[in-house]
């Protein structure tokens, strides 16, 4: 194992553990899992979008993981990302597609050897004078509009702009890539960066790779599929659309978020529970509450209709979801202080897609909202190999 992963420290871990009020598990396995599925389907090289903390998953023990598993690229979408993984000092590709404003800027990511988003004349203007001042070359992907309208060079105004790049010293192009409207365009799209590709084969640019597909591309189009594959949430096991559940693919869920019943109480018939009231007990009940709310990543949305798993058993919650509590129906239950709650469960009715089925949410929403201060648990074959906490990092 690589000095982030150590099954010897497992009894430290779980040690740790039962200290927690709150913390995140994530399976390796899963991840690993996955990413054999995505290239199973796509025999493209796999790219992945580790934005937002690599959804939720951690981005450094996740990049650390997947660099085990061949993943030579990886891409962020903000500059301190990129730092996180330069400072564990992982030496994978890293293409940040964060915008670069100053001089400090582009001379760090020469420095630091990341690989920039550039669709500007300045911007490739700039990053050629910190390269040839750093005396390195340093590489770029190139972001085309085909149609989002989002961010990138307008395609038709790309190979004028490829052209002026190509020209400048110390710059590399190593890719070509775009976003998709998720649409009926998509083929247009897809027609109009091989087009852009073929008029600069023709000038003599030569570009290795050209990436299209996120993870609604890799389900849905395999002609975006190309030299290189970009996937998000389908990576940690979370299907982009509903529609994708429909579709042949088996994904594994690869985080929980779980707690510890810090109180537990019997209530009488009439008693109001939480802000405002919201729920009134209808009989006498054990209700438990949770050091948990939607600062961890336990979504608002859920007040008043959410579920979790406690001792095996789906429980509902009682009232709203507030930053740091919430409150169960224990009926039916034994539970008491210190026993553990399964707020997101790996699988069943409780697992990410069913809440955020309840929630009306997507499954990127649930990902970002999980903090990032909240401790992570690594499992490899069920037995905790890293720990990642606060006043670890």
């Amino acid at each position: 194992m690589s000095r982030f992963f150590d099954e010897e420290r497992a009894d430290w871990i779980r040690g740790k553990v039962e200290g927690y009020s709150s913390w995140i598990e994530v399976d390796l396995d899963a991840i690993g899992f996955n990413l054999e599925q995505v290239r199973k389907m796509t025999g493209s090289e796999v790219v992945p979008c580790i934005k937002k903390n690599a959804y939720a998953h951690g981005i450094v023990h996740v990049v650390a993981y997947l660099m085990e598993r061949n993943v030579k690229r990886f891409l962020v979408a903000k500059l301190w990302e990129a730092r996180q993984i330069r400072s564990a000092g992982l030496d994978a590709g890293v293409i940040n597609q964060d915008p670069l404003f100053t001089e400090e800027q582009f001379a760090e990511v020469v420095e630091s050897e990341i690989t920039q988003v550039i669709y500007h004349r300045d911007s490739a203007r700039r990053l050629s004078e910190a390269a040839v001042s750093a005396g390195k070359e340093a590489s770029i992907w190139v972001k085309v509009d085909t149609g989002l309208g989002r961010a990138g060079v307008v395609y038709k105004e790309s190979v004028e702009l490829i052209e002026y790049i190509s020209g400048l010293p110390g710059l590399r192009i190593d890719a070509l890539y775009t976003t998709l409207l998720e649409d009926e365009n998509d083929p247009l799209q897809i027609q109009r960066l091989k087009d852009v590709k073929i008029a600069l084969d023709k000038k003599g640019i030569i570009i290795p790779t050209l990436s299209i597909a996120s993870s609604h591309g890799i389900f849905f189009d395999s002609d975006s599929h190309l030299d290189a594959v970009r996937p998000g949430v389908m990576l940690f096991g979370w299907y982009p659309v509903p529609e994708a559940r429909k579709e042949p693919v088996e994904l594994h869920q690869a985080l929980s978020l779980k707690g510890r019943l810090e109180h537990v109480k019997w209530v009488d018939p009439g008693t109001p529970l939480t802000y405002g009231g919201i729920y009134i007990a209808e009989k006498r009940m054990r209700v438990g509450t949770m050091h948990m709310g939607y600062s961890d990543g336990y979504l608002r949305q859920l007040s008043k209709k959410g579920i979790v798993k406690v001792e095996g058993k789906i429980c509902p919650i009682i009232g709203g979801v507030s930053i740091n509590h919430f409150l169960v129906d224990l009926s039916g239950t034994e539970a008491e202080v210190g026993a553990v709650v399964d707020a997101v469960s790996y699988t069943g009715e409780n697992d990410a897609h069913g809440l955020c089925d309840l929630a009306g949410v997507e499954p990127y929403q649930l990902a970002v909202w999980m903090s990032p201060l909240t401790p992570r648990v690594y499992y490899r074959e069920k037995v905790p190999v890293a720990l990642s906490e606060p006043e670890l990092q």
